[in-house]
């Protein structure tokens, strides 16, 4: 009734007849229950009603426009039913609403219905129809089929835009064959259209999409000779620029952007942002934001798309901030995120780790109202497992099944990967039984259980694998054939690599690599080999990581010959050898045939090309240096420059670091020379080479460095090194100097340097600038530790200022600074020597009682003093203690108690203390002899004295110390003569030669110092057998934690005054007490 209302409307237009055209018009305007009642096509055909062909295309035309495509359809029908016989407009009219409602099955069946019966459609009909299947049917094959079938059979003649949209549409799903095949149609003899901009672009984007940018830019080529395309627009250049940006070559669009301005060319926002993702591609950020700048600058407003390559790019590359600062400009200038953007964001949190802050993102885009899709959630899921949080992985999971978001197979994999990565493949696998798994989420379980080292959870998953009928491909299989040798399935691994061709997967070379590797690992060489040479011959191009597993497996195997002679395949094939398989053959080489090895090999290198013996050279320099063996790394190095090939600063600091240690200082001064020639003082650690070899020189000088150093605002830390040596020399006046011309940072290595300073200016009794250079530390933000408290209270005690020591002692609770084992040495000892045992004992105590245990030289000292004041049973309590706490006993101890007894007139008693110890293996030391000898000859017992001497003089180091005294007061050996003296029986004359010895040959303090061989002869607290302290250890391996005894100038001559005054030799006595005053 429908139909027949708007018809008779139509026909009012066109028809004569007047009642009826009156009729039908009231009729189409009344109310709906009227429109019932109006007559049928039919009804109205009867009433002798009898409108024409036009009217009855005019009508479906009228329905056609307003798109009642139903209505039409169901008008044709009656038409039919009514035996009315339309003509081809008719005909036209129908398929375009066929077309129209992408019913395009049935028009094509209807027009071949009609050319079957001999009636022909225009020209633009079959276009329109091949368009409409590519188009909105999205099936490019079934349109080309129609072509086909079009050319073959019914003579007809497609336009060119067909012919384009075609192409477009392969190009699009990356169906590049097809593609071409539809373009040679379209160019060849039957039709030879032009190409267009359409086309062209198209075929540049579909190459590129299929990763294949230089069919691309060869395509375009071809057609810039053949001359085809005349002009290319804007949208074919951001075409051609994605391709050179995805080849690597984004410097040459700059060229390109000159053609284009030379040929009136105008820049679009879609070309600069294709510009812009090639910079990020290339990871030249800087360069992507000053295209952006340069867009902006003219006039080009980006829009959502550019601003979002913008945002994903900087998030990518972890500057997260810079995407940020984007999106807030994007808003800014009215462009709304979508949420491609806000996910860029999130994602660029995820990669800080800054999960919180990508989680408010997402909260946010839900606030907004834009609906979060399955990617969003993957990249927060991916976040989360990225940190290990997967109570809130799982918490999101379910989120999206509530809000019935579609979990596909990459958020699952992602969730999967996440797992394994934290070692959880367990629970992973368990994800992964309840859903279809891919080729990723396999191979990630076996990658997982191998890194676990589980064996039962590969053979499972291989197992799986199987089971599933999972395809293959050359990642699956890498990882099959990893995890083979994983579990000791050789033979597995074997299969899976020869079982690839027959399943058309190509090994790559990472198959290669991990059949290699799998060999060498498992001792199989010769297996190794035969991959290695397979692998050779199957690839034109072999990376270098097969050659280095190769190397790896012979050096292991002892077989550094052959590994040498891969190494110079390497180099044959102008490849660069990798830093650590080089590193490994050095060491075969050096461990095989020592540095001479190293140098032959490396000479043999010499006529290659200059950058290869640069990089061999450079590389056996930093070996050999590392290993000591300075003079082979300088022989190479002068190779290397009599070949004009500079060498790395690393090289030069290594070659001038083993010179400083080495005392080398005639190379010093040309190496360091030859570094500043070339690199200037670019970089602190040169410089602080530098600086200490001008402190050797003077001082000055390099104090006048670091001011250089300050004006070119370069690092001027004072060397460790530099201040070390000045200190170790005396020179700690000099120490303190280039100190103060350094910055004060309060770092470690600053509070070691001025300890230094301050310990060596104590021992050289500048006590009052030690003072001064604490409170200098302190102004300077560097507060002094322990080490250098030790050091002052050290001093005080030297320079007699006892109660100031121990007051300095008692402040350091007030700054919660703990004592060390040397702070109490210290104390205990200087106690102890001025006669203040009672407190020397409580100070002892007090230390046990903080949990430290007392040293050996904490005894003696304590020892010494009871001896000293002939307070020999408390001294020998201290002994047995001492002796109960399982210490040793050393030289020292038993020379104390031989003196303490001597004291006591006791001599009896000091040789039975003396064998006791000798059976022990302990014996006193040159001073406690020299007790024992005095007193056997004061009670005249010199038969024994002799023998006690001639038992001196056969120990080693006694005879050296005697011989060394001997050099300055004798030309010839004191020792001989003393044996001369003892065997002819001459012990009076023996003992005044040991007189002479003790007393005036020397100064006490350098005669001490070798006594007791000491490099600091300034010390005031002296220590036998000992070195002085190593202040760059922090001065915790000083005197008293050494554990050895400790002696005062005067107690030393104090017994032997006694003993001569004793003796009645006075002259003597006065003799050695003027001594000791001339050397105070």
């Amino acid at each position: 009734m429908f139909l027949s209302t708007h018809f008779t409307k139509t026909l009012s237009s066109s028809s004569s007849s007047s009642s009826s055209s009156s009729s039908f018009s009231s009729s189409f305007t009344s109310k709906k229950d009227k429109l019932s009642k109006t007559l049928s096509l039919q009804n109205l055909l009867k009433s002798g009603f009898s409108p024409t062909l036009k009217s009855f295309n005019q009508f479906l035309t009228f329905l056609f426009k307003n798109h009642k495509f139903n209505s039409a359809l169901h008008f044709f029908s009656q038409m039919n039913s009514n035996h009315i016989r339309g003509n081809s407009e008719t005909r036209s009219i129908i398929v375009g609403i066929f077309i129209k409602t992408n019913r395009f099955q049935e028009a094509e069946q209807f027009m071949t219905q009609m050319l079957k019966d001999g009636e022909f459609f225009q020209k633009g009909i079959w276009d329109s129809l091949i368009q409409g299947i590519c188009s909105a049917g999205k099936s490019p094959e079934k349109a080309f089929s129609v072509l086909q079938d079009c050319l073959k059979f019914r003579g007809f003649l497609p336009s060119c835009y067909t012919f384009g949209l075609l192409i477009h549409s392969f190009s699009s799903l990356g169906n590049m064959s097809r593609a071409i095949e539809v373009l040679e149609l379209m160019t060849g003899e039957n039709f030879k259209y032009p190409f267009d901009n359409f086309v062209c672009s198209s075929v540049i984007s579909g190459f590129c999409k299929i990763g294949k940018p230089e069919l691309a830019l060869g395509f375009y080529d071809n057609v810039e000779k053949s001359r085809v395309l005349f002009s290319p627009n804007v949208v074919t250049y951001t075409a051609i620029v994605s391709a050179l940006c995805k080849e690597g070559r984004v410097k040459e669009v700059c060229d390109l952007v000159y053609k284009m301005e030379n040929e009136g060319v105008v820049l679009d926002a879609v070309f600069y942002s294709s510009w812009i993702c090639g910079y990020f591609q290339r990871n030249i950020l800087e360069e992507a934001f000053r295209k952006h700048r340069d867009m902006l600058g003219k006039g080009i407003k980006p829009d959502t798309v550019s601003y979002t390559i913008l945002i994903d790019g900087f998030s990518k590359e972890g500057n997260v901030e810079k995407a940020v600062g984007f999106l807030n400009e994007m808003k800014k200038d009215g462009i709304r995120p979508n949420l491609v953007t806000y996910t860029a964001i999130m994602r660029g949190f995820c990669k800080r780790r800054k999960i919180e802050e990508a989680f408010g993102m997402f909260k946010r885009v839900k606030e907004l109202g834009i609906k979060v899709d399955e990617i969003t959630y993957s990249t927060l899921i991916d976040g989360f497992c990225r940190i290990g949080d997967f109570d809130r992985v799982f918490l999101l999971l379910g989120e999206m099944e509530k809000k019935g978001v579609s979990i596909g197979i990459i958020t699952y994999n992602t969730v999967i990967n996440g797992l394994c990565k934290y070692g959880r493949t367990t629970e992973a696998d368990e994800i992964s039984s309840s859903i279809f798994g891919d080729n990723f989420t396999f191979s990630t379980l076996l990658h997982g259980y191998a890194q676990e080292n589980n064996v039962v959870g590969i053979l499972e998953t291989k197992k799986r694998v199987e089971e599933a009928g999972i395809p293959m491909d050359v990642v699956m299989c890498n990882v099959l054939i990893k995890a083979s040798f994983m579990v000791g399935e050789i033979e597995d691994a074997s299969m899976i690599f020869k079982g690839m061709s027959e399943m058309g997967i190509a090994a790559d070379s990472c198959t290669y690599c991990t059949m290699i590797d799998g060999y060498c690992r498992t001792g199989r060489i010769d297996e190794a080999l035969e991959i290695f040479d397979s692998f050779r011959e199957s690839f034109s191009f072999v990376n270098v990581g097969s050659y280095s597993y190769i190397i790896h497996a012979l050096c292991e195997n002892g077989m550094v010959d052959m590994a040498i002679d891969v190494f110079i395949e390497i180099i044959e094939k102008a490849l660069v050898p990798e830093r650590a398989a080089y590193m490994v053959l050095l060491r075969s080489i050096f461990n095989e045939r020592t540095e001479e090895g190293i140098l032959e090999f490396v000479l043999g290198f010499e006529q290659l090309e200059q950058h290869i013996f640069h990089f061999i050279g450079t590389e056996a320099i930093c070996f050999l240096c590392k290993k000591g063996c300075l003079k082979s790394a300088f022989d190479l190095y002068m190779v290397m420059r009599k070949k004009g090939l500079g060498v790395t600063r690393k090289c030069y600091y290594l070659i001038l670091e083993g010179l400083v240690i080495n005392g080398n200082k005639y190379i010093l001064p040309i190496m360091l020379n030859a570094y500043i020639k070339e690199y200037g003082l670019s970089e602190s650690r040169m410089g602080k080479i530098l600086l200490t070899y001008l402190c050797d020189k003077d001082v000055n000088k390099a104090i006048h460095l670091l001011d250089k150093m300050k004006e070119e605002h370069l690092c001027y830390e004072i060397p460790i090194a530099a201040v070390e040596a000045l200190t170790r020399q005396g020179r700690s006046l000099d120490a303190q100097k280039l100190i103060l011309k350094g910055r004060g940072t309060s770092t470690s290595s600053d509070v070691v340097a001025y300890s230094m300073v301050v310990d060596g200016l104590c021992k050289e009794g500048h006590l009052h600038k030690a003072l001064d250079l604490c409170v200098t530390m302190r102004n300077k933000g560097i507060a002094p530790n322990i080490v250098t408290y030790n050091s002052v209270i050290n001093g005080l005690c030297q320079q007699g200022f006892l109660v100031e020591a121990l007051r300095l002692f008692d402040s350091l609770d007030k700054i919660s600074l703990a004592p060390s084992h040397i702070t109490y040495g210290t104390l205990i000892s200087a106690l102890s020597k001025e006669g203040y045992l009672q407190d020397a004992k409580l100070l002892f105590e007090k230390m046990v009682l903080k949990g430290f245990t007392p040293h050996t030289h904490m005894y003696n000292s304590m020892i010494h003093g009871y001896c000293k004041l002939g307070l020999l049973d408390e001294a020998l309590e201290l002994l047995l203690s001492l002796e109960k706490r399982c210490y040793q006993t050393d030289a020292f101890t038993v020379s104390a108690i031989i003196d303490g007894v001597c004291r006591k007139g006791d001599m009896e008693g000091a040789l039975t203390f003396y064998f006791d110890y000798k059976r022990k293996g302990i014996l006193p030391d040159f001073f406690g002899f020299v007790y024992l000898i005095k007193g056997l000859c004061v009670k005249g017992r010199m038969e024994e004295a002799r023998s006690i001497l001639t038992e001196m003089l056969q120990i080693q180091s006694i005879v050296e110390l005697i011989n060394k005294a001997g050099k300055e007061i004798a030309t010839e050996s004191l020792a001989s003569i003393l044996l001369s003296l003892c065997e002819h029986g001459n012990i009076e004359q023996a003992t005044s030669v040991l007189d002479e010895i003790v007393s005036g040959a020397l100064s006490f303090r350098k005669r001490y110092s070798e006594v007791i061989n000491l490099n600091n002869p300034n010390d005031g607290e002296v220590t036998r057998h000992s070195d002085a302290p190593n202040m760059s250890s922090g001065l915790e391996d000083s005197d008293y934690s050494s554990g050895k005894p400790i002696l005062r100038d005067f107690d030393v001559y104090y017994s032997l005054i006694a003993s001569l005054c004793s003796e009645r030799k006075l002259d003597q006595a006065s003799q050695l007490a003027k001594d000791i005053l001339l050397n105070v």
